[in-house]
């Protein structure tokens, strides 16, 4: 009894997943239909998500205008075949957060500076 028990559940699974196995083995991914009903893989992506288009327009509204102010940026910014350094972006984001926090009402530089563990 057991045996038997045994028997019809290998078969019974044996053929179950056989079957889900053997479908679409013969079809290609590009081929198979229930796939493409999904997700198409030759699709493009023409739109931009929120988040490329808010980093985007930020770039062109806030931070080249304000870097493009500083005469030694302008300079480095002359010679195209220049490689990228890292200090130039550092150089860039100082000119940036001096133009756009020129008062501190409303950040915490000063409170932070007056702590004593932190600040000087």
């Amino acid at each position: 009894m057991k045996n038997l028990k045994i028997t019809i559940i290998t078969t019974i699974c044996m053929l179950g997943l056989n079957s889900c196995s053997s479908s679409n083995a013969s079809v290609s991914p590009s081929q198979n239909k229930a796939l493409n009903s999904v997700t198409n893989s030759t699709a493009e992506k023409n739109n931009k998500g929120s988040m490329q288009k808010s980093l985007d327009g930020w770039l062109k509204d806030e931070w080249t205008p304000t870097v493009e102010k500083d005469e030694a940026i302008k300079a480095k910014n002359q010679d195209k075949e220049r490689d990228f350094k890292l200090q130039e972006y550092v150089e860039k984001t100082e000119v940036y957060m001096r133009e756009s926090n020129s008062t501190t009402q409303d950040s915490h530089y000063k409170k932070m500076e007056s702590m004593p563990v932190i600040g000087k």
